[in-house]
């Protein structure tokens, strides 16, 4: 059996301005590469929202769309 940790982070990031996307993304898209396929998933979304901004509401959404198929 292998242990598990959760990370909780204490609060969105503070970005001032408008940000570029893609790159705000890059850690979305690292995180998918985790070997853990759960730790992937939850880090990817996590960083997903994050890019989403205050628009993360829609992008939970289309999430809770594909994942209840």
């Amino acid at each position: 059996m292998t242990s598990a940790s959760l990370l909780v982070y204490p609060s969105t990031p503070d970005v001032r301005g408008p940000i570029s996307q893609p790159y705000f993304a890059l850690p979305a898209v690292l995180a998918a590469a985790e070997p853990d396929p759960l730790k992937a998933a939850l880090d990817a979304v996590w960083h997903a929202l994050h890019t989403h901004g205050e628009h993360y509401p829609e992008l939970l959404k289309e999430i809770w769309a594909v994942c209840s198929v």
